[in-house]
Formats: C-alpha cells, structure tokens, sequence
C-alpha cells in the first residue's frame, strides 16, 4: 500500500483505559439521574460534579445543578473546578451569594431531590459524620463540620454517599456524630423523629454499590464490582452487610460513558490523578 493510500484509511480508536476509582464511583452516580431533577452539591466535590455534568451530557440534559457553597447554577465547563471557585460565576446560569444560599438551604431544600454528599463515617443505616472521628474532645480526624449537611440530609427527598475508601473506619456500626441523619436507627424511626420520608438511597464505594432494605433500612449489597468478592467487603464492613440472594456484578463504565467523562466534563484528568 501506498502512503497515500494509508493516509486515507479511517484511524480506529483504541480502547478506552480502565477507570479510576474516581471515575467509577462518578459514572455510577451519573446512571441514577433523571432529567429535570435539581441537585446540590457541595465544596470538594470532584466526584459530584463530574457526576451531574457527564448525567447531563447523557441522559438528563436538563439536570440543574447548584453549588452549595457558591450558589452557582449549571456552569459550563470541560474540565473540574471547585463548586466553591468564583471562576465559575460567569458561565453560570444564575448566582446566589452566600447569605442568601444559607437561607434557601434551609428554609427551601425540599425544592431539591437530591445532594450527593462523601463523608468520613457512614453506618448501617446511611447515617453520615463530616465532623469528627473519636471523641468530640480530642478526635483522631477533624472533618469539615456539618456546614449544611444536616438540612440536606434531613429535608431532601433523597441523597446519596460517595466514599472513596471502603473499611471498617469508614463503614461503622453507628457513626460517631450524627451530623447527616440517614434512616436513623432503622424502620421507622426516621419518619417518627418528625423528618419527611427520603434518606439514603445508594452508598457508592470502591468495591460495590449498596442500597437499603425496604423494611429494616439495613445498607444492602445492591451489586459488586468486577474482581470483588462478598468476602472481601464483610471484612472491610464494620457491621453486618445484609446480601439477599447473588447480587450481581456491577456493569462498569461503557467505552461511551468513559469518552463522554475525559472528553466533555473531565478533559484534564482530575479524577485519574485525585483517585487513581
């Protein structure tokens, strides 16, 4: 063949690399999305926004999203930058300053369906703790504080967790500040602490995707990751994980999800570099 006869033959792109850990735990997220749904998000939220925006270029064009601690709205962006950065203000669609946010969290969150939130403990029943490990008075972690976590946690019509780091300091029996009320302490109790039906819906992690048990409100192993066994994350759960059934194997990121993820929200590889 000619030079310029292999010049005119059509390149084929090579296989997309596997995902980090960052971009799994994103494009999991980014599947559960509906469109026209409103989402808050918070500051250090690599993996949220990555989230939204790639569940915008697919299946919910119309997602709104805001920043939590900027008030931003949708920012168009091809690359990650902190929900908190004022870089942002320009190609948003609209801006809320703090003061004003703070209110609307609190007196109107029932106006989102969800937040994405990370956490330093998450327990058996989707409680979350961003404030301390060990005792208040002399922890072994300082966390950010509850900010407003507990608005979101509590009055939202649903929220998820994404962790990650999957062990057993991070998935505990019962989290040491309660500063994110999940299901409480099972059953009904969550309704019966005179908070709105909602909580949890699903706990992304590195080793599997987990949901919660329509009865008890136990966390349930919803589905498990290529090359992780039941074994593996019993022992790297402080509680008893409940598994009904075989749960499947969860479906990894599509050479499509993955195009979409490096090429329109990622393009500079923060979720790769920040978790590998």
């Amino acid at each position: 063949m000619h030079d310029d006869e292999m010049s005119s033959v059509p390149s084929v792109p090579s296989a997309p690399s596997a995902p980090s850990t960052g971009e799994l735990l994103a494009v999991l997220l980014a599947r559960d999305f509906e469109d026209g749904e409103k989402v808050i998000i918070g500051t250090n939220s690599d993996i949220q926004l990555a989230a939204c925006n790639l569940a915008r270029e697919m299946q919910a064009p119309r997602l709104w999203w805001i920043s939590g601690p900027g008030g931003m709205v949708n920012p168009v962006r091809d690359h990650l930058l902190s929900t908190a950065d004022s870089g942002n203000i320009e190609s948003s669609e609209a801006w809320m300053d703090l003061p004003n946010m703070i209110d609307f969290i609190d007196w109107k969150i029932h106006f989102f369906d969800f937040a994405i939130l990370s956490a330093l403990q998450v327990d058996r029943f989707g409680n979350i703790n961003t404030v301390v490990v060990g005792d208040h008075a002399r922890p072994k972690v300082r966390g950010p504080g509850t900010v407003g976590i507990s608005a979101l946690c509590g009055l939202a019509r649903r929220f998820y967790v994404a962790l990650t780091r999957h062990d057993r300091s991070a998935f505990v029996p019962r989290v040491d500040f309660l500063c994110g009320p999940g299901h409480m302490e099972g059953g009904n109790s969550r309704e019966e602490a005179g908070l709105p039906a909602g909580g949890p819906k699903l706990v992304v992690s590195p080793l599997g995707v987990f949901d919660f048990e329509p009865a008890s409100k136990a966390m349930r192993v919803r589905s498990v990751h290529p090359g992780v066994t039941l074994e593996q994350i019993h022992a790297a759960t402080g509680f008893e994980m409940r598994v009904d059934g075989t749960p499947p194997v969860t479906a990894m990121p599509t050479a499509e999800e993955l195009h979409l993820l490096r090429t329109r929200v990622d393009t500079r590889g923060t979720l790769r570099r920040k978790f590998p």
